[in-house]
């Protein structure tokens, strides 16, 4: 059961699921061991007063969580200008699955949870992604651009990092926007790399994810109770640029002679930042995140005839 309402402040609609309602539980039970025929539905009286039961719960807790929003934690943001129309539809996708999100108190926030199931069902398209040594199309692709922003807008609201990975290529869409250089990405994948961090700010995050299409950028908002920490990174420094390998040509039969598909070259790199949160005390905790970016050579796909062996004549 999802229940829903808007808060003028930020402009959102923030989202509720509750536990299932124990008379649905039971309906549950029974019809797996008996089907529709077993089940005896609750009076009208019972689900009147279920119902208004539900609405003061719900009064409470929207009072408690509103109460904890106070003000911006931190924000995040990236470009994906350039983006094909599958990536732009799937980063759209994403935003929507995130936008009004609430993160409870002492929760380590899981993004592959949060967007999960990747299946069309739940909006999403084939787009490249990056598998060992090829850039092929799988459902979902484009979501790293939502880890990216994500990772950023953690870090901006001094949150602790549980898990975050690299991405394996440098690739322009996660640049930092302070310098235009890789190493403040986060990559995701099912069921592993996973972006996560914990609240532990004593009250409710909520999530406002925006979706700027006349820029292509994405911002992503973390608004709750400030406890005087202040979060922030370094603009990342590339520690040195990895040249890339000559071109490789294989050939293939799956193409038709002659024809040839390539996927362009990636420059590697190693780089690293720093990540600050201060205390309200004035001490400072740094992380150093350091990433390194693999180098691929432009790899070409050529059509050839495929080799008939021919066979021994009868009798030979």
């Amino acid at each position: 059961m999802l229940n829903m309402f808007s808060y003028p402040n930020p402009k959102i609609i923030i989202k509720y699921a509750r536990a299932l309602d124990p008379i649905f539980i039971e309906y549950c039970k029974s019809y797996k061991h008996g089907g529709w025929d077993k089940w005896v539905s609750p009076s009208h009286e019972e689900v009147t007063q279920r119902t208004e039961s539900y609405k003061k719960e719900w009064v409470i807790w929207q009072e408690q969580v509103i109460g904890g929003i106070q003000e911006i934690l931190g924000f995040g943001t990236s470009s994906y200008k350039g983006s094909p129309m599958n990536r732009r539809k799937n980063i759209q996708n994403g935003v929507r699955l995130l936008n009004g999100l609430l993160i409870a108190q002492g929760q380590t926030f899981s993004l592959l949870e949060a967007l999960k199931p990747f299946d069309q069902e739940n909006g999403y398209l084939p787009e490249l992604v990056i598998k060992g040594d090829k850039i092929t199309p799988e459902l979902g692709g484009g979501l790293c651009q939502i880890g990216t922003t994500t990772f950023r807008a953690a870090m901006n609201s001094g949150l602790p990092i549980v898990e975050r990975q690299n991405h394996s290529l440098v690739v322009s869409y996660y640049n930092d926007p302070a310098n235009n250089n890789p190493g403040t990405d986060a990559t995701i994948y099912e069921p592993a790399p996973d972006f996560k961090f914990l609240n532990d700010t004593g009250n409710y995050i909520l999530f406002q994810a925006e979706n700027l299409t006349e820029t292509q950028e994405l911002r992503f908002t973390f608004w709750g109770t400030p406890d005087g920490r202040k979060g922030s990174y370094s603009a990342p420094k590339v520690l040195r640029w990895i040249p890339v390998p000559e071109p490789q040509t294989i050939e293939t039969t799956d193409l038709k002679p002659g024809e040839e598909k390539c996927q362009e070259a990636h420059i590697g790199a190693d780089a690293s930042f720093i990540y600050s949160i201060k205390k309200p005390d004035g001490t400072v905790e740094e992380t150093t995140f350091t990433s390194h970016y693999r180098p691929l050579p432009k790899i070409c796909l050529l059509g050839v005839e495929p080799v008939v062996i021919p066979s021994e004549a009868e009798g030979s």
